[in-house]
């Protein structure tokens, strides 16, 4: 037990480490410097700027400026005008935040930290792509143009990249809300490495990706859309008279919705060797799964929902195999199973779950009319927040699996370190030696109160990635 204790204390020690190096009052007011944000010495220091603007709960954007000069005052001891507040939320403040947010970014805070899985030797990282969108007040509609559809004349998109095995945010892009999906993972395509495992919804769907994601080896798990043609090869090719086949007969078109009708719910069908696309470019594995009636109707209800939310209309075709999975892969049936590559392909909701937290805890959707820059504020101050928050998350389910065996729940340590995050920044700023009693105290509450909740019949993340852990006698009783 002492042996364990020693680990642990090693563990926050080297973690708390990490954060004062990556995140200190020198390096913030070296950058405000740099972006003009800070040019000679004010009511209010830098520092304090960002813990109003990230860490005090304040949103910037939506409460009143009596309100935030009033927390100043009572939480750090700041004395400062409405007129003047509001002067110092202009566009530099802007590009202060923006860099502070980057340079984290770049940092990777916990790429020490790694969840070992049964899937080490073939995959190295596990990266996840998707994006997550927000209705904006109207006037910022020439900044951040909607995507069009009912009520979204102006909106903010972040595309997010996370890498699942250590919780790294590997891109983050703030744009407008009529930015494309399909064309952001071209922009990515350097980043891959050899024996990554990349894994994006149909909104990324991309050709000219999955060739070059097999050009760096590395592997994708990907959606199909239902419009794409799917062709094998053709076992009775024709020939010329000069003994040249003809490259008509070399494919033979498959209809999915014909395959579709011979299979049960719950089934999976899987062909190998198929090419698809009209230019037959991309020779991959393809997989179908026909969803229970239970899952049909979820589906159904969402697709309904979002193609009246989007002002769309969809085709029969799309709308008869809204009951079929179909997903293609460059993976070996060595490597993974059909089922396998169904479950691996629901990491994906991983992300979801990232926004999630960035909604219903961090309220990182909720904006008032106020003047752009103040909103801008508040938005790369609650990316800051996010980023800081999801390294410690990420940590302290990494330390509860390591050191007591056991699978935290991300919401639950989320909602966790959120009632923490102020006071590790100030301690970050004012106290430095504080921070290990700090941690030591989230992690105590993540064991005690953040284990993932266990559902009969349904696998976790865990389970998924073959990480070995343990259950306690609640969880246990609750999966029976």
């Amino acid at each position: 037990m002492i042996g364990k204790n020693l680990k642990l204390d090693k563990d926050i020690k080297h973690f708390s480490d990490e954060l004062k190096k990556c995140f200190s009052k020198e390096d913030i007011e070296e950058i405000a410097r740099v972006t003009g944000f800070v040019k000679r010495k004010g009511k209010i220091e830098a520092w304090e700027f960002v813990c109003l603007c990230c860490f005090m709960d304040a949103e910037v954007a939506n409460n009143t400026l009596v309100t935030l000069c009033t927390k100043l005052s009572a939480k750090i001891g700041v004395v400062i005008s409405n007129q003047a507040l509001d002067q110092r939320l202009n566009e530099r403040c802007v590009e202060f935040l923006k860099k502070i947010f980057e340079n984290l970014l770049r940092q990777t805070i916990t790429n020490n930290s790694q969840i070992l899985s049964a899937w080490d030797k073939y995959f190295k990282r596990i990266r996840i792509l998707d994006s997550t969108s927000f209705q904006v007040p109207e006037s910022y509609k020439d900044v951040y143009p909607g995507s069009g559809g009912c009520s979204q004349a102006s909106g903010v998109k972040i595309q997010l990249e996370y890498e699942l095995k250590s919780g790294n945010l590997l891109n983050v892009q703030v744009g407008a809300g009529s930015g494309s999906d399909n064309t952001f993972g071209s922009k990515i395509r350097d980043t891959i490495k050899f024996k990554d495992l990349i894994l994006r919804d149909l909104g990324y769907f991309n050709f000219e990706d999955f060739l070059d994601i097999e050009d760096r080896k590395a592997f994708y798990i990907s959606r199909l859309k239902p419009n794409i043609a799917v062709y094998i090869e053709n076992k009775d090719i024709e020939y010329y008279k000069n003994g040249t086949p003809k490259k008509s007969s070399l494919f033979k078109r498959i209809y999915i919705s014909d395959i579709m009708k011979q299979m049960a719910y719950g089934e999976r069908y899987e062909i190998k060797d198929v090419y698809v696309g009209k230019e037959k470019t991309l020779k991959t594995r393809l997989i179908l799964y026909k969803l229970t009636n239970e899952q049909l109707k979820k589906r159904t209800e969402k697709s309904v929902k979002n193609a009246k939310k989007k002002g769309i209309e969809k085709s029969d075709n799309t709308i008869e195999l809204l009951g079929i999975s179909i997903y293609i892969t460059n993976i070996k049936e060595e490597v993974l199973s059909a089922k396998q590559v169904h479950e691996f392909y629901s990491l994906r909701w991983q992300v979801e779950i990232i926004f999630k937290t960035w909604k219903s805890i961090f309220s990182i959707q909720v904006v008032k009319l106020v003047k752009i820059e103040r909103f801008q504020c508040q938005l790369y101050g609650k990316l800051i927040l996010l980023l800081i928050s999801s390294a410690v998350m990420f940590k302290m389910r990494t330390l509860a699996l390591e050191n007591k065996g056991l699978e935290a729940s991300e919401i639950k340590t989320c909602e966790i370190v959120h009632e923490y995050i102020d006071r590790l920044y100030f301690e970050l700023i004012k106290f430095p030696n504080k921070i290990f009693n700090t941690l030591n105290l989230i992690f105590e509450n993540v064991v005690r109160n953040g284990l993932k909740s266990h559902k009969k019949d349904k696998k976790t993340v865990f389970d998924i990635l073959g990480v070995c852990y343990k259950l306690t006698s609640a969880q246990a009783k609750v999966a029976a």
